[in-house]
């Protein structure tokens, strides 16, 4: 072979290299192509998941539907999981900004979606920033069949023996019991309320009655009770008028005018009324006992 090919050695050092610089050209471009490299200015997002959803390294990072970045890497750290993505610098993300896992079709995938926040100022994304828990179907399916299986332990608390059920039964069968109670309660109002309307329209009837066949003395009392009321008007006027002059009469009296009122104020003469009287007894006592004395018949 040395005899045909005197530079094989080099020949085959050339060949290798221009098929390794062929590879390299052509792994070079697969990864451009699939935007898995860009010669854009890039700079590294990492976040914090609870569950990735089977998110893998080189899946898109999406922006307002628009491809931004590839996933570098997913590491366990502690309680959750460190993904890696390298985005492209300029993104502007703002304080406040979302990001969560969802699946890219319904035929399977994932990627990771970024939504814009609301905050004053811009994202620190030299930080670690925390992710959202998974949106995608199978997140849901799994959620779903949690709460299926709350759902389920709901149903047999609420059908064993003392549940609530059970105990809505009873209350039920209280209610209607005491429905009943009250129905009957107002049946009874019922038939009382008109037993009396019944007695109050037949004493209506016998006050009507009355009222007829004592018209004409009703009539009468009537038409007599002015006339009545203007004597008794007379009489009160009288009394008014009695009871002016005994207040006169006795003002004369306690004042000392008049001889009533001499005779209640003079005590002296009191006394000697006393005396006059007194002498007076003794005299009519004598006639009796000794009329000759006063009295002297003569015929001739």
């Amino acid at each position: 072979m040395a005899k045909f090919y005197p530079k094989l050695y080099q020949t085959q050092l050339k060949v290798g290299l221009f098929t390794v610089i062929m590879l390299l050209i052509a792994v070079f471009g697969y990864l451009w192509l699939s935007k898995r490299i860009s010669i854009r200015s890039q700079q590294d997002l990492q976040v914090g998941f609870t569950d990735v959803m089977g998110l893998e390294v080189g899946d898109k990072a999406m922006f307002r539907g628009m491809e931004v970045g590839r996933i570098k890497s997913i590491a366990a750290r502690g309680d959750d999981i460190l993904v890696t993505a390298r985005v492209n610098r300029g993104l502007g993300l703002k304080e406040g900004a979302v990001f969560y896992i969802s699946d890219s079709s319904l035929m399977g995938g994932t990627v990771l979606n970024i939504a814009q926040g609301e905050g004053p100022g811009l994202l620190d994304l030299g930080k670690t920033q925390r992710g959202e828990d998974p949106t995608g179907v199978m997140a849901l399916l799994g959620k779903a069949n949690a709460t299926l299986g709350e759902f389920n332990a709901v149903l047999s608390e609420l059908r064993r023996e003392n549940g609530l059920i059970a105990k809505s039964s009873s209350l039920l069968d209280d209610a209607g019991s005491a429905a009943r109670s009250v129905e009957e309660l107002s049946q009874d109002a019922k038939a009382r309320l008109a037993a009396t309307l019944q007695k109050i329209d037949s004493l209506s009837e016998q006050i009507t009655r009355v009222a007829q066949a004592n018209e004409e003395q009703i009539n009468t009392v009537l038409q007599r009770s002015p006339q009545a009321l203007e004597n008794v008007s007379g009489t009160l006027d009288s009394l008014k008028t009695l009871s002016a002059n005994l207040s006169q009469t006795v003002k004369a009296l306690n004042s000392g005018q008049g001889s009533a009122g001499l005779l209640l104020n003079d005590e002296a003469l009191y006394h000697k009324l006393l005396r006059s009287v007194a002498n007076l007894d003794s005299l009519v006592l004598d006639i009796r006992a000794h009329p000759k004395k006063y009295v002297k018949f003569s015929l001739f």
